[in-house]
């Protein structure tokens, strides 16, 4: 099946386009977008999309104005509209600042072109490098949905094509595309895992990345449930803690995250664990208290078994809490360079094991303290 029959009929099946929608087209001038865009010149016919071309210069390079040239150049010989822009001086050489401005970018394309979906290259080998990415980052089933063919805005007609499908169809049409020398620079994370790790995948197993993406859209249609099922949750949930304990640990992770956007798992786990504990009525209360106070110790005074125990508290998240310790906890003491798991610190300590886990542990609000 050609490629562009192909594309055509995944737009369809996964409706990453409306008949007649206006779309911005992201192209770089590199091998994927270059050919997103000339897929979908293509497929105009079957699929009528009113589309304006727009191109994205980082000034990393000091040819980078050739690529908007470029990209320029195709673009209005083939009857499209051109827009770009340059990212200012300030702006850090890291790939995160690098996508913040260029989606800003383009939503302000979209927004003045009246278009309501902003296509981009992505490719299956992108999707499964984000799936590894997330994974070697220790994202939970959310992160490892990876990218969708349409979120919001966003539509990604090219996730079930790989990249040397694309290099074999531009060839077949004599378009020669942009390179871009920083692909290749190992400093970035992504570029690392595709010359590194990849290969040995591939090496494992020939259709690693082929089974690799259908893991994510697999992943990607559970986390759609889950979200249906948030969705239906009361609005007050997180405020009444015997509902919120009812729930599966999965939904119980996704209203805490829908509160607290930006927390970690350490910090998602331990909100979840406090609202489990006060939802037990009959739960005695730990034998101790908690006191506070102030001080103007000196560090070089302070010793492992002083029965006052010191902490910044420019640092800590007030409140602080009493709770029990949990399977994996770690903690960060003054003067380590690095998190100790507090299994280890109590057996270095010689703790018994009967003791270990009626130990009261004190906690602020993201991790032991």
């Amino acid at each position: 099946m050609k490629l562009p029959r192909r594309v055509g009929i995944a737009i369809k099946l996964h409706d990453v386009f409306r008949s007649g929608e206006r779309v911005v087209v992201a192209v770089s001038g590199g091998p994927d977008s270059l050919a997103l865009l000339s897929l979908l010149r293509e497929l105009l016919t079957a699929m009528p999309l009113h589309m304006t071309v727009a191109h994205y210069d980082h000034g990393w390079r000091p040819d980078s104005e050739a690529d908007r040239d470029f990209v320029g150049d195709i673009s209005r010989g083939w009857g499209f509209e051109f827009r770009s822009d340059r990212a200012p001086l300030a702006l850090p050489h890291t790939e995160a600042a690098a996508r913040t401005a260029r989606y800003q970018f383009l939503r302000e394309v979209a927004g003045q072109t009246a278009s309501t979906a902003i296509a981009l290259g992505h490719t299956r080998d992108d999707q499964v490098e984000t799936l590894m990415l997330h994974l070697l980052r220790g994202s939970g089933s959310r992160g490892l949905s990876a990218m969708r063919r349409r979120q919001g805005d966003l539509a990604r007609p090219l996730l079930d094509i790989s990249r040397p499908e694309l290099e074999d169809y531009l060839a077949q049409l004599h378009l020669i595309p942009r390179r871009d020398p920083s692909n290749e620079d190992p400093r970035f994370t992504r570029n690392r895992l595709r010359q590194q790790l990849m290969p040995a995948i591939d090496a494992f197993d020939p259709a690693a990345r082929e089974l690799l993406a259908r893991t994510a859209d697999i992943l990607a249609e559970e986390d759609a449930h889950l979200e249906s099922q948030l969705a239906q949750l009361p609005p007050g949930i997180a405020q009444d803690p015997r509902a919120l304990a009812a729930l599966p640990a999965a939904l119980q992770r996704r209203v805490i995250r829908r509160l607290l956007p930006d927390a970690g798992f350490a910090r998602t786990e331990a909100a979840r664990r406090h609202q489990s504990s006060t939802s037990e009525p009959n739960r005695d209360p730990p034998a101790v208290r908690l006191l506070i106070s102030s001080c103007q110790c000196d560090p070089a005074t302070f010793k492992a078994r002083d029965t006052v125990g010191h902490l910044d508290a420019e640092r800590a998240r007030l409140p602080l809490r009493i709770v029990r310790r949990s399977a994996g906890a770690r903690i960060h003491p003054l003067g380590l360079a690095r998190p100790k798991r507090l299994q280890d610190l109590l057996v270095d300590a010689h703790i018994p094991r009967h003791l270990r886990d009626t130990l009261p542990i004190v906690c602020d609000q993201e991790e032991i303290v």
